[in-house]
């Protein structure tokens, strides 16, 4: 079964037809590249997999809990995060859940009945995506992540805008590995 399935696909910027019947299938493990001249469609067609465009035609299917990821050319750095708190960005999602997870713990203190029975199936569903997201071992994971991709350790704490360009990109890459996409 493919992790994603684009069906003739069409777009178009006023007059200027960019995609005409773009179709493409990607099976797991498969790695592909794009490649193009400027204007041909490689960043509409990209745009339009992740969901940030809505073609004119046709269709893009996405395996149910397949992740898209994206690395754009200009990294997107919030102002005053450190290299680490970029990366860290990542696991946004798991931050969420134990957040929930907590309230679901307060909540179990002083409910009874049904009630408790909810909340315990909804933290053995929390635990379950907590362990999905990367559980409790994140720091390893981004330290990791970040000194494999040439960071010093001296350089966690610095500021990312303070980064060069390449450096950016690099952080932008090692933030984007850490999400973990399927595609």
């Amino acid at each position: 079964m493919p992790v994603l399935t684009v069906s003739n696909l069409r777009h178009a910027f006023g007059t200027r037809v960019i995609l005409d019947g773009a179709t493409l299938s990607i099976e797991p493990g498969e790695k592909i590249g794009l490649v193009g001249r400027n204007g041909t469609g490689k960043t509409t067609l990209l745009s339009a997999i992740r969901g940030t465009l809505v073609a004119d035609s046709g269709s893009v299917q996405v395996q149910k809990g397949v992740r898209v990821g994206y690395l754009g050319q200009h990294p997107n750095m919030e102002p005053g995060d450190t290299v680490r708190q970029t990366a860290e960005r990542a696991f946004t999602r798991l931050h969420e859940l134990h957040k929930e997870l907590e309230q679901v713990y307060e909540a179990m203190a002083t409910a009874e009945g049904r009630e408790l029975d909810r909340l315990l199936n909804r933290q053995a569903t929390l635990e379950s995506e907590v362990a999905n997201e990367g559980g409790y071992a994140v720091d390893h994971l981004i330290d990791g992540t970040l000194s494999g991709l040439g960071f010093t350790t001296e350089q966690f704490d610095q500021p990312a805008e303070t980064l060069s360009g390449g450096e950016q990109g690099r952080l932008a890459l090692a933030r984007l590995l850490l999400e973990r996409p399927g595609i």
